[in-house]
């Protein structure tokens, strides 16, 4: 007897220790687990890629340190009171720590007029509109936050209406870039988190559902978080919207769990009763389906990690984890919630449609469906996974008013390419010298290259010196490598003067090629002015590969995950009919995103890209519980097309419902001041409209339509 009683209160106190549970991961998380996102200028690659390897490569070669670049414009950049603003900002800047060196017009050149004379100082210092000029604060890299806040006062408090100040370069790009992931994993997550739960007790109508679907995605998504760190994974650009991604998986198990246990309570008339038998026999019903889809959700993700692109692989590792550490918590922690409390139906679901509305086929809809997903499947070609640096920031906000303006006159965006003589020559005699000039030229002449700066233009430098005749170029680049002149020769040519290297600032806003084929131009240019392209680097040679990766990513992995959805379909839907309707059923998600995504010229960037594998992920997790319910059916007795409609009257709630949730969570996203994470919302709200249509109309048509007008009742 006493051990019937305690059994009893332990079941009854399951809950409560669940939310005990979910409250000591918070504390776990809170004190052990490091929630700030980290961005640095390598953060695109792993230390194993090529195109990474290049870049180490080029700085072990050529020694150099991160560059920032204030643009100063003004009315007269030739007035006196310009030269003194300048050379205030100049000092004023130099104190600050992680700051090397300061070069400006009065802090290099003997005066303005000297540095618009100089080939070296006029290009690196000086606007092609004679508008602006710029301060050039060399860093000592590393971690820059501080450094840039810094910053930022001193520009803050030195700009006039007639002193306008621009600032760029990338560590202070990747520093906007931490701040806006860090901004938006702080208050947007938290703010979809709220939603979700809004969402989820104005639709379930009772206060202990909606504790245990909090508590229960909110330890998957806490228990996500730590186990990363185990495995000595950081928060990133991507896995910042894992935390989001690992709560929507948890819930659209829960979502579906909690529709059975009312569809049952409703079948055995046992609502508004407390029936603790009911979660039982509804994890029963949800716990096949709800398998199948955690394996298609991370075979999703699974597909990422064959990707060299770390941010991606980085979010296959944490999607996979996620997925699975998601159903666990899901049949784990939920069920006693369930046994816990009362099955009610609210207004809003009480408000289903009537027997004859799920009976109808819907041909037109669903060929309407089709078709425009092959019309909008068109638009794949124009799809652009290789956006502009500007596109990752709002227009009209002060940080891409300052890189447009840089871009304008100069380019913004660094490439770096090593060359050396195709026939083996050393650089360092006038033909040489010669070589490199025309090669610079042509450089400059590229419409898409901006400011370079090279040997030829340091030896020009060299030359305007007096009695610099008398000096061979090579001994002019052995003074400039002493430490009184900054060692500044080591950072364009090597040791044994057989490469030298090209800095070039690369044109954003006009650019209508590819990166990659940017380079592939610059490389031909060298090749045609005699010199072989050896390595190249920079962060727009980084972010080129990374957009052919992302690119590469979206084929492949939706290839492997639908070959290996063929698969599952066969084992989910056991015959040919079904398991075709699937396949072309979830066909229709990514043409119509990614096809709508080409026609409306939307950036795919690192960051939105994913959104596809989640609208996926929920497309399969809603086609696998609709074929299980045919199943169900066709097991009652029911054939053809009326276990098709029996499933959609049983299914169609959780189908709808669970996008509705996880829409409301996503649509917080586009209040997002960063447009990549606006545009990841837009796309998964997109996503999930297309998600409803195929699985409760074009599925059904294809896979239990009998295409006969005899089925009339």
């Amino acid at each position: 007897m006493k051990l019937k009683f305690v059994r009893r209160l332990m079941e009854a106190g399951v809950h409560w220790q669940m939310v005990a549970l979910t409250v000591a991961l918070f504390v776990i998380v809170l004190v052990f687990v490091d929630l700030k996102p980290h961005v640095d200028e390598n953060f695109f690659f792993s230390t194993s890629d090529p195109g990474f390897g290049q870049e180490k490569k080029i700085e072990q070669h050529f020694p150099s340190q991160p560059q920032l670049i204030l643009a100063v414009s003004s009315s007269d950049i030739s007035s006196p009171r310009y030269f003194e603003r300048i050379q205030k900002l100049t000092q004023e800047v130099d104190t600050i720590d992680g700051i090397t060196s300061v070069k400006s017009i009065t802090s290099g050149p003997k005066n303005f007029q000297d540095a618009l004379e100089s080939p070296f100082w006029s290009r690196l210092l000086i606007a092609k509109d004679r508008k602006s000029t710029n301060v050039i604060l060399f860093t000592r890299g590393g971690d820059t936050g501080k450094l840039v806040q810094r910053l930022e006062r001193i520009v803050h408090d030195a700009e006039a209406k007639d002193f306008r100040i621009h600032i760029a370069g990338t560590p202070y790009v990747v520093e906007m870039l931490q701040r806006s992931i860090t901004h938006d994993f702080h208050y947007f997550s938290l703010t979809a988190v709220v939603l979700f739960g809004l969402t989820m007790a104005a639709m379930f109508r009772s206060a202990r559902v909606f504790l245990g679907m909090l508590a229960t995605c909110a330890s998957a998504v806490l228990l996500t978080l730590l186990l990363q760190q185990i495995f000595g994974r950081r928060i990133g650009i991507l896995t910042v919207n894992l935390g989001t991604i690992v709560f929507v998986v948890a819930m659209s198990h829960l979502v579906y769990m909690t529709f059975n246990w009312q569809t049952l309570a409703d079948r055995t008339h046992r609502l508004e009763k407390k029936s603790p038998d009911l979660a039982a026999d509804a994890v029963r019903i949800t716990l096949p389906p709800s398998f199948w889809s955690m394996i298609c959700a991370s075979l999703g993700f699974a597909s990422l990690l064959v990707v060299e692109a770390k941010p991606l692989r980085e979010l296959g590792f944490g999607g996979v984890l996620g997925s699975i550490v998601a159903f666990g918590c899901a049949y784990v922690m939920y069920p006693p919630f369930l046994r816990w409390a009362i099955p009610r139906e609210s207004k809003i679901v009480e408000a289903e449609p009537p027997h004859w509305f799920w009976s109808r086929q819907f041909p037109i809809l669903s060929v309407a469906v089709i078709l425009v997903a092959g019309g909008l499947g068109f638009g794949l070609r124009k799809v652009n996974t290789d956006p502009s640096l500007l596109d990752y920031f709002k227009p009209h906000q002060e940080l891409r008013d300052g890189l447009e303006y840089v871009d304008r006159n100069g380019g913004c965006n660094p490439l770096t390419m090593v060359v050396s003589s195709a026939d083996g020559s050393k650089l360092n005699t006038d033909a040489a010298y010669q070589k490199m000039w025309t090669l610079h030229g042509a450089f400059e002449n590229y419409r898409d290259a901006g400011t370079v700066i090279s040997l030829p233009t340091l030896l020009a430098e060299g030359d305007r010196t007096p009695f610099s005749f008398l000096l061979s170029y090579e001994k002019i680049m052995e003074i400039m490598e002493q430490p009184k002149y900054a060692r500044v020769a080591k950072t364009f040519i090597t040791e044994d003067r057989e490469e030298t290297m090209f800095l070039l600032r690369m044109v954003e806003a006009k650019r209508h090629k590819l990166r990659l084929e940017v380079v592939d131009d610059l490389r031909s240019i060298a090749r045609k002015h005699g010199f072989t392209p050896r390595l190249v680097g920079g962060i727009y040679y980084l972010q080129g590969r990374l957009a052919k990766l992302v690119a590469s990513s979206l084929v492949t992995g939706l290839f492997w995950l639908n070959a290996l959805f063929i698969v599952i379909a066969w084992i989910v839907a056991r015959s040919v009919r079904g398991a075709i309707a699937m396949i072309a059923s979830l066909m229709l998600v990514p043409l119509c995103m990614l096809g709508g995504i080409g026609w409306l010229h939307v950036p795919v960037d690192i960051i939105s890209a994913p959104a596809t594998n989640v609208c996926i992920g929920i497309a399969i997790d809603s086609m696998i519980h609709l074929v299980f319910g045919v199943r169900r059916a066709q097991r009652d007795g029911k054939k053809g097309w009326p276990a098709w409609i029996a499933a959609r009257e049983e299914q169609w709630r959780g189908i709808v419902y669970s996008d509705v949730i996880i829409g409301a969570g996503f649509a917080i996203f586009v209040l997002s001041n960063f447009p990549p994470t606006q545009r990841f919302g837009l796309v998964v709200l997109a996503g999930l409209v297309i998600d409803i249509l195929a699985n409760l109309f074009v599925l059904p048509l294809l896979g239990g339509a009998t295409w006969k007008r005899a089925t009339k009742r």
